[in-house]
């Protein structure tokens, strides 16, 4: 039984790649060097309010069996798809990437090292704040958590004593998680559309649970509630890093950078000479 959970729960562990900079890299780029000041905008949900792969269908269902206090809502699943972006394009190590969610919180601190409370040598300047050049923007045009009813339940016999017999109830389910966005890059001192990039991101997922013991004198126990959660990570959220993954991965094919590409050096100029001397003819 122990044997058959790990292989079914066997790659589903979502995992997240250290990279980007170091602070002292990052602080040490030039604003105006060959990188682009990336900034992310808004995440928004298109996706059909009437279709089951559709952000409003499936948080009824994740919802359905949640506390009030604890349910999610679309500005979380967008929100958490905006702080996905943001760290993979930083990860890149081929961008400035600039902070925008939180930025109020970075002009507070501004404005209160301006205090007299605080001293002259920790004081922040001001106007050194940088603006972007490039704005990443997006729509989720499809979603589907995987979540849903389990499958069918598998009994195993196993033996409880001399003259008993009893079962272990194991759920066995099939889940798939889906994701679908369109990404758009936009030059903030133009307002051009520079790449638009439809990227999606699928996970499969097979779960076996034990969800109780049956027979004996004890007839049916299910057991507590904090062993028979389904996995730790949900089928989306892997979808979620495979569609993040491959939208910054087409944005960095472009060479985003302020060098030219392909550009052959200009033909060097012949030098300008005077002709030669003709010697004059012999007279007969």
């Amino acid at each position: 039984m122990l044997a058959l959970c790990v292989a079914a729960c066997s790659g589903t562990q979502v995992t997240k790649g250290a990279g980007g900079q170091t602070i002292t890299q990052a602080r040490a780029e030039a604003a105006n060097g060959i990188k682009y000041r990336v900034a992310v905008g808004q995440i928004i949900d298109k996706t059909d309010p009437l279709k089951p792969q559709s952000i409003p269908k499936q948080l009824v269902i994740i919802n359905a069996d949640k506390p009030q206090d604890q349910q999610l809502n679309a500005d979380s699943i967008t929100h958490g798809i905006r702080d996905m972006i943001t760290t993979e394009l930083f990860d890149t190590g081929q961008f400035i990437v600039l902070e925008r969610q939180n930025l109020d919180d970075a002009t507070s601190e501004q404005e209160f090292s301006q205090s007299a409370r605080v001293g002259d040598a920790t004081r922040i300047p001001l106007g050194q704040l940088e603006g972007a050049e490039l704005l990443v923007v997006g729509a989720i045009t499809a979603f589907d958590a995987g979540v849903g009813k389990e499958g069918g339940a598998i009994p195993i016999p196993i033996p409880l004593g001399s003259f008993s017999n009893g079962a272990a109830i194991l759920n066995l389910s099939f889940k798939r998680g889906f994701v679908a966005m369109e990404l758009r890059v936009i030059d903030v001192a133009t307002g051009r559309i520079l790449a638009s990039e439809g990227v999606e991101g699928k996970n499969t997922k097979y779960g076996l649970k034990l969800a109780g013991l049956a027979g004996g004198n004890f007839g049916y126990i299910p057991l507590p509630g904090n062993l028979v959660g389904f996995f730790k990570n949900t089928p989306v959220e892997e979808a979620l890093q495979k569609m993040v993954a491959a939208a910054i991965g087409k944005i960095a094919a472009q060479h985003p950078s302020k060098e030219p590409v392909g550009v052959a050096p200009p033909l060097a100029m012949p030098v300008a000479t005077s002709p030669a001397p003709v010697a004059a003819k012999p007279k007969p």
